[in-house]
């Protein structure tokens, strides 16, 4: 997610310049050091970014319904697809910045697909 990178990266630009100021010297002073905090915030951003991805991917894969799967597993992953359409008739009320929920819809499709 660009967002969490841009996040990361402002935080190590601030964090310099931050530190900067608190010792009351000019804002740009010493610039390698904000190029170093930057790198370093979008490093950490990157990592943070993938690691968000392969969560999505994993939660993805755990909602998966097996075709062979015993009746009675069919059933519970269904009750739980209910409970997550459920949910996403409450999200709908939310406006759209505090949604985060595209698991939710891959496997709302995934579900109905199957079905």
């Amino acid at each position: 997610m660009l967002r969490t990178i841009v996040w990361w990266t402002a935080g190590g630009f601030f964090s310099a310049t931050y530190s900067r100021f608190l010792m009351k010297l000019p804002l740009l002073y010493k610039p390698q050091l904000h190029a170093l905090t930057t790198g370093l915030g979008f490093g950490i951003g990157v990592y943070c970014s993938q690691t968000e991805d392969r969560f999505y991917r994993w939660i993805n894969h755990i909602y998966e319904v097996p075709e062979e799967a015993p009746l009675w597993i069919q059933r519970k992953l269904k009750a739980r697809i209910d409970k997550v359409e459920l949910l996403n008739k409450i999200a709908e009320d939310l406006p759209e910045e505090m949604r985060q929920t595209p698991y939710w819809e891959k496997r709302l499709s995934r579900a109905q697909a199957a079905q």
